[in-house]
């Protein structure tokens, strides 16, 4: 029974906290999803990308090449628009303005929710005041994941925690822990992402 009113409290308090820091992360994530205006300098440079994107080391070092690629043209940005304004500065920030006020008007990939949408001049192609904007989109890679949660097994009750070390975008490794509960137990895995399920999805 104490056992049982423990873990009922450990769980409220442990909900209570994470709805607190969910809204924090919320707030804080919205705001990181507005776009960045870069120049092309800026773009390639992974300590400004690190800096004004909030990003890790690791990001910014992938965006960076990846925007170098794009200025060379071995891949593509989302999006490139060419826009009419008085100079490149201006066009940047127009179409920035556009991506946060969810202009309708533009590409549905342009307006995917990401965690974070950086806006690049391109100097390089640009006739009399039309130019060339890129648009990336950047979902963070993250290195470590944690979780916390209540499980049930039969009449066992416990509490599982997880921690997870992800060694690229497609891999990782998580091991878990049960506390509490009558038997002790823990949980080894090794994670693949796949866009098919054994060639059926």
């Amino acid at each position: 029974m104490f056992f049982s009113l423990m873990l009922l409290v450990v769980v409220l308090l442990v909900s209570v906290a994470g709805y607190f820091a969910w809204q924090k992360h919320s707030a804080t994530a919205e705001k990181l999803r507005q776009a960045t205006v870069l120049t092309e300098q800026q773009a390639t440079d992974k300590n400004v990308l690190q800096n004004k994107l909030d990003v890790s080391k690791q990001n910014a070092e992938m965006l960076a090449s990846f925007v170098k690629q794009a200025q060379t043209g071995q891949v593509q940005p989302v999006n490139y628009f060419t826009v009419q304004a008085p100079s490149l500065p201006v066009a940047t920030q127009q179409v920035a303005e556009r991506i946060d006020t969810n202009d309708p008007t533009l590409p549905p990939q342009v307006l995917e929710k990401t965690d974070r949408t950086v806006v690049v001049s391109n100097a390089n192609k640009t006739p009399a005041s039309n130019y060339d904007v890129g648009v990336f989109k950047v979902n963070n890679y993250r290195n470590w994941e944690w979780s916390i949660g209540y499980g049930q097994h039969g009449g066992d009750r416990y509490i599982p925690v997880e921690l997870q070390r992800n060694f690229s975008k497609d891999a990782a490794v998580s091991a878990e822990y049960h506390f509490g509960g009558r038997e002790k137990g823990f949980e080894v895995k090794y994670t693949r992402k796949t866009d098919k399920l054994f060639i059926l999805f």
